[in-house]
């Protein structure tokens, strides 16, 4: 039986390019397969879930033409309301999806939305808690988790309402490596109940021995279909034209990059001294690091797993979270917080928290001093965004949106710039530019922090690494031949 069938289908968003759509769609999934969507930002992957899952057109007005078919059933005929029972979606922001604060009432939603008994709803919470492993989760604010925490959640939420197709946005985007083996486990238990699964990803490695097809979009059109063999024999060159993430990480050590900074090279720095952060009614330090060192005009990687106090750290460091003590230094002068505050720039990791005009050209102003607008089409168009300067920030893809927000960033004029996972929703192309305008803001900025779970990111752009778990320092180091096999050991590669 065909669990997804799809046939001339095409969607334009009101008011926008008509390019950033998709046409002529014909697709047929069936039930129990796996089908990975791949392609560059923007290329039409998400719009494709939406048509599916019935966002577009009734979220995401625009105008859809062609049938969709769900489990053999026109979706025309389907009541919107019901769909839930059928395909249930994570999405790449997951706190979009998100209707409670409690985390367990969260993941109970959509068992109560179907009318279930009081006693399955809890046997589906409890069964959908064991399997994803979040004992820890339950019962929490949700506010008060990380990205790949509230991941977690929005998944767990969809597999209790056991629909009969998963329709999975960038369900890797905000995770860690340990975060995506659970992922991964859990997609695996999907397939083996015999669910269908559809998949946009940028992150393949995780997905290559559970997909059954890939197909690669482009400009809003499926142009190419591999079996999965067939995908496996594409060469680095040939992934890269594509615009692909590396599906190996092995391919990543075989690659060269001109990395050759040793730590005597890093003779202006700032220190920091005793960075702490606890929260009222909690008994526990998230943050509590003695002292650490921040280069100048370095592209320095923070990492650590999900929940490690990251986030946390470079909030405090930017004047964002009250909670956060520190002492920072320069030349042996304390900077003051205020001009901490005031020279600071950050890039949030859920990017629509920083959404707030109704154009891509007026967000990126909002932040600068500069009324003359120059060299902001440059910058625009080197990140592929000029063709949407009076499109929605809202409207765009998730890829698209940390683009603008990156583009913020940068037009801003500040001298302290921190990203948080700036390339989460990114393909390889666009990673690159990112990487490319991180390397020319070296110069003009005098430092540069970039939270990040991308391996690729790191090695091409990154020179010093600042490693955090459970809220403390567990080292910092230079990106040479010896900080790269640290780097490599820390992202699992051999295993």
């Amino acid at each position: 039986m065909e669990a997804i069938k799809l046939e001339n289908l095409s969607f334009s968003y009101n008011g926008q390019n008509l390019n950033n759509g998709i046409h002529n769609i014909n697709l047929s999934v069936k039930e129990g397969e796996c089908v990975l969507l791949v392609g560059t930002s923007g290329c039409g992957k998400s719009t494709v879930l939406r048509a599916i899952n019935g966002l577009a057109p009734y979220f995401y007005e625009g105008k859809l033409e062609g049938e969709v078919f769900l489990m053999g059933k026109s979706a025309k005929k389907i009541r919107f309301e019901n769909k839930s029972k059928i395909c249930g979606s994570v999405f790449q922001n997951p706190r979009s999806q998100f209707f409670y604060l409690n985390t367990s009432s969260e993941i109970a939603f959509g068992c109560e939305n179907q009318g279930l008994s009081q006693k399955e709803i809890e046997k589906r919470v409890n069964e959908s808690i064991k399997l994803f492993r979040i004992d820890n989760l339950a019962d929490r604010d949700i506010l008060k988790l990380s990205g790949g925490e509230k991941q977690k959640i929005a998944f767990a939420g969809i597999y209790a309402s056991r629909p009969d197709i998963y329709v999975l946005d960038e369900p890797s985007a905000n995770l860690d490596l340990d975060a995506i083996k659970d992922i991964k486990a859990i997609i695996k238990k999907i397939k083996e109940e015999k669910k269908t699964i559809i998949i946009a990803e940028h992150r393949l490695y995780y997905l290559m021995d559970i997909v059954d097809r890939i197909l690669y979009m482009d400009k809003g059109e499926i142009v190419e279909e591999f079996t999965l063999d067939e995908f496996k024999k594409l060469s680095s060159k040939e992934l890269r034209k594509r615009g692909l993430r590396a599906p190996d990480y092995r391919m990543l050590k075989k690659e060269a990059f001109n990395i050759t900074k040793k730590k005597s090279d890093f003779d202006e720095k700032l220190i920091l001294k005793d960075i702490t952060c606890q929260y009222k009614k909690s008994r526990f330090k998230t943050l509590n690091i003695k002292e650490c060192q921040l280069p100048l005009h370095e592209k320095i990687a923070i990492i650590g797993h999900n929940g490690a106090g990251k986030s946390t750290f470079v909030n405090g460091f930017c004047g964002m979270n009250k909670n956060v003590k520190a002492r920072v230094y320069k030349d042996g002068k304390l900077i003051p917080l205020r001009k901490r505050v005031r020279e600071s720039f950050e890039v949030f990791q859920e990017v629509n928290h920083q959404l707030f005009t109704n154009s891509v050209e007026e967000e990126v102003s909002l932040g600068s001093e500069d009324n003359t607008g120059k060299n902001k089409l440059e910058l625009l168009s080197s990140l592929g965004l000029k063709d949407f300067l009076d499109t929605h920030p809202m409207a765009l893809s998730g890829g698209q949106k940390q683009r603008v927000a990156i583009a913020s960033a940068l037009y801003s004029g500040r001298r302290m710039i921190c990203l948080d996972e700036p390339t989460s929703g990114l393909d390889y192309r666009q990673m690159d530019k990112v990487a490319g305008l991180l390397d020319t803001l070296q110069s003009k900025v005098d430092l540069t922090m970039v939270i990040t779970h991308d391996l690729e990111l790191i090695l091409k752009t990154c020179t010093y690494v600042l490693h955090i778990e459970n809220g403390q320092l567990v080292e910092e180091y230079p990106l040479d031949k010896e900080g790269r096999e640290k780097l490599f050991s820390f992202f699992d590669y051999e295993k």
